[in-house]
């Protein structure tokens, strides 16, 4: 009973990571309808920031991570800014495309400048304790991970649901010219939306990282990120954190009771069998919005 309950908590963390990754996603979806394909090299550009500022510099952490936190709002701008304004008009399949050349762009960088060799966060940060609840040993930073999550996530609803430039994204999301014509500043939503999309994956990074260290590797996460996005429903935040918490749960169930039996693999592999299986009956994932146009 207890490896159930260690797993399932361990799931519930990881799904959240997922969520976090996936929140880039239908963030930048609701606002432009452009899929992110960009979030594994994102993720890998946020991650190598934090360390390099943690680790390499070894500046004070409220200093480390406000700089890093500025850096990812400067390259969600950028990206918006440089690569994908110009391509407003244009057929949304050339953006796409863009978000998916961005990812193997950062992806490159990253190996430029920091190289392939795995990279830990600091030991006070990635070699937190073990908490014993009734006999139950839950890694430290799974709580933390679990916590700063719930904050992340109430935080976006919140700023969506209740402040200004939120409600400019919920109305651009519906109807650009509508937006237009009630005065709000298009390209500034656009902006706002990839910054917000860069603090997520930078969250998301961090606490990757905390557990599993940094590598090229940490791409694939980016990738589960994209597939919790479309289990969940493109335009949903309720369907993309269930959607993470799911998939992480059943990662992590089977890898605990499976890998054994059919190998190490079978928990990566999860995820996408989730998907294919749920894509039958729901193709627009488990909160989308089926479009139906009448001619």
């Amino acid at each position: 009973m207890s490896t159930f309950i260690q797993l399932m908590i361990s799931g519930v963390a990881i799904g959240l990571i997922y969520a976090l990754a996936a929140l880039g996603v239908v963030v930048v979806y609701k606002s432009t309808k452009v899929l992110n394909l960009a979030p594994g090299g994102l993720l890998l550009i946020c991650a190598y920031i934090a360390w390099t500022f943690l680790v390499r510099v070894n500046l004070p952490i409220p200093i480390a991570l406000g700089l890093a936190v500025i850096l990812a709002v400067i390259i969600g701008w950028v990206v918006e800014r440089v690569a994908l304004r110009p391509l407003i008009g244009q057929p949304i399949l050339a953006s796409i495309i863009l978000t998916n050349m961005i990812w193997f762009f950062f992806r490159g960088t990253t190996f430029l400048f920091w190289g392939g060799n795995p990279r830990m966060f600091p030991s006070w940060l990635s070699g937190r304790p073990t908490i014993n609840i009734y006999g139950i040993g839950i890694p430290e930073i799974m709580i933390w991970c679990i916590i700063v999550s719930i904050l992340s996530i109430t935080a976006l609803v919140i700023y969506f649901k209740f402040t200004r430039s939120g409600l400019a994204m919920r109305v651009t999301a519906e109807d650009v010219v509508v937006a237009e014509n009630l005065g709000i500043n298009i390209t500034r939503v656009y902006s706002y939306t990839w910054v917000i999309c860069l603090l997520l994956f930078l969250i998301t990074a961090f606490f990757v990282g905390s557990i599993q260290g940094i590598s090229q590797d940490l791409d694939f996460i980016g990738v589960y990120g994209v597939i919790v996005a479309l289990l969940g429903g493109l335009e949903s935040f309720p369907g993309a954190i269930i959607a993470g918490l799911v998939i992480g749960i059943v990662q992590s169930l089977t890898g605990g009771y499976l890998a054994g039996v059919l190998g190490g693999g079978i928990a990566e592999t999860t995820p996408f069998i989730v998907m294919f299986l749920v894509s039958f009956f729901r193709p627009y994932g488990f909160f989308g919005l089926e479009r139906i146009e009448r001619i």
